[in-house]
């Protein structure tokens, strides 16, 4: 694999484009924690069908631009990022129903999307399109397993964060050959990001010590910090 082929463009802080993604971001919780309808209500389940097609949607809708732009390829635009896995679970807990994909969505969305916040990068220059598809999607998987917890009652498995530490290391672990076959870097398991952050340091494999160490420090800290909402049996 070439990182080079991977060159992102980063949204400047203090940019106007970085500022328009934060005006998603808070349109979004102000939609979601004060304007959508909350456990009890008759409308729930028909919004949340809506949620999670919109989060189907708006995952297509990237992939139909990067067609269009012409920078799809295999190596980075399949949906095998942590956030595009959590998109994936936000559409099949709500449309389907499966607690399990809510188990996991609750530490890979919030947890993935905040890093993808604090240093937003696109594949292409700015565009409205891609800005918004990048805003929306990191902003759903990061505020919508909490609007779950905090108004739609669902709760988080008793010590589950082990078992969920345990399947993202193993899904990692997994995505090494699929990477190496692929001449791709999804999930960052076989080459540093393509962009500074702060919980990368050094080189392969030595900076994946530090990503797994900030995954269990993280998971716990976000497990204890919701511990409110954490089932009682």
């Amino acid at each position: 694999m070439n990182p080079e082929q991977y060159e992102m463009v980063p949204i400047e802080v203090g940019s106007f484009v970085w500022y328009a993604g934060y005006g998603i971001l808070l349109s979004m919780i102000v939609g979601l924690f004060f304007l959508a309808p909350r456990v009890g209500d008759e409308k729930m389940a028909k919004w949340e069908k809506f949620l999670g097609w919109f989060t189907l949607a708006n995952l297509l809708w990237y992939q139909g631009m990067a067609l269009l732009a012409g920078i799809w390829m295999k190596e980075e635009s399949l949906p095998m990022h942590m956030c595009s896995f959590s998109q994936i679970l936000l559409f099949i807990h709500l449309v389907y129903k499966k607690d399990w994909a809510f188990q996991l969505l609750a530490f890979w969305g919030p947890l993935g999307g905040i890093q993808a916040f604090l240093t937003p990068a696109l594949e292409t220059e700015p565009t409205f399109g891609f800005v918004m598809q990048f805003y929306l999607a990191h902003g759903l998987v990061v505020l919508a397993p909490i609007y779950l917890m905090v108004h739609g009652g669902r709760r988080l498995d008793k010590g589950g964060v082990w078992r969920v530490i345990g399947i993202t290391f193993l899904t990692g672990y997994v995505m090494m050959p699929i990477n190496a076959l692929l001449g791709s870097n999804y999930m960052y398991t076989n080459n540093p990001p393509p962009v500074d952050h702060p919980l990368v340091q050094g080189e392969w494999p030595g900076y994946l010590v530090w990503i797994q160490m900030a995954v269990v420090v993280l998971f716990l800290m976000f497990y204890y910090g919701f511990s409110r909402y954490v089932k009682k049996d």
